[in-house]
């Protein structure tokens, strides 16, 4: 009971914070780029509700409009892991022997770099900006998707299920969408998950830096940093941005936890009804 009131309130917030940013123009209560010098650093009142920051602009106002640049780039770093990390790990993992190893000793290589590093590197070769430094998270992640589709795809590929359709003169386009996938995947799904809350977090690095969103445009990582250049005056400014990542990536691992116990069930209830049909 108390696992399924954690799924709802982690939705409805996820949810909420999404429809908040989609709406921002009708939602957010001023325009978050419009500033008030003579009521800088100002505290929550009845006209600015978490108050505003060091150049008079309303922080819920920002914090708004700054969920369309983090969910929208999070959105662009998990598709490109998802795409690029199961294509990788599908074609090392269905051909094994020296496609499949060429393809995973470029990928130890480029997970034996820190992500933070290494995505620092690509973002700063690439150019800052919102798609690119998302972009460079994507293949950063890539590689450790790309594994864990291969060893799907292994375990999968040896099916006798597989084997048969392979003796049978099927395609391997069809095998791999209609056989091996759909079962290959299911942890990967889990995975993603887990990659969109890190997601969160590296963008919101990367923004701190300087390296995401350009300023002035609302971005909750770069609020964070323009709030900790101010923490000695106003240490209260930091809590806003924080928190609100924070909560957002807590509530995107409840909900990973909740898929990965639903799909846990599914691999056992479905490897039992391919034996089935093996059988019959």
């Amino acid at each position: 009971m108390r696992s399924r009131i954690g799924l709802t309130v982690a939705l409805v917030i996820i949810v909420g914070l999404l429809l908040a940013a989609i709406f921002a123009p009708w939602v957010a209560p001023y325009d978050p780029l419009a500033q008030d010098l003579h009521n800088r650093l100002a505290g929550p009142s009845g006209s600015h509700w978490l108050g505003t920051d060091q150049f008079g602009r309303d922080v819920v106002s920002r914090l708004i409009w700054g969920g369309r640049n983090a969910f929208g780039g999070v959105a662009i770093a998990v598709g490109v892991t998802f795409v690029l990390g199961v294509v990788w790990g599908t074609v090392a993992g269905y051909w094994p022997r020296y496609t499949g190893t060429v393809l995973m000793r470029f990928a130890d290589i480029m997970i034996a770099f820190p992500t933070m590093v290494l995505a620092v590197a690509i973002t700063g070769s690439l150019g800052a900006g919102l798609v690119t430094s998302m972009v460079a998270i994507g293949l950063v992640l890539s590689p450790n998707m790309a594994q864990l589709t291969r060893s799907g795809v292994l375990s999968v590929r040896q099916q006798q299920f597989v084997q048969s359709a392979r003796l049978s003169g099927v395609r391997t386009p069809v095998i791999l969408a209609r056989h091996v996938l759909p079962l290959a995947l299911r942890p990967v799904v889990v995975q993603l998950t887990i990659y969109t809350g890190l997601t969160f977090v590296i963008q919101g690095v990367l923004s701190f830096l300087g390296l995401g969103v350009p300023k002035p445009a609302p971005s909750w990582g770069s609020d964070l940093s323009d709030a900790y250049a101010q923490i000695l005056s106003a240490p209260a400014q930091i809590v806003a941005p924080g928190v609100l990542l924070g909560i957002v990536v807590l509530c995107v691992y409840r909900v990973g936890d909740a898929l990965r116990d639903r799909m846990s069930t599914g691999v056992v209830r479905t490897e039992r009804t391919e034996d089935d049909v093996i059988v019959a």
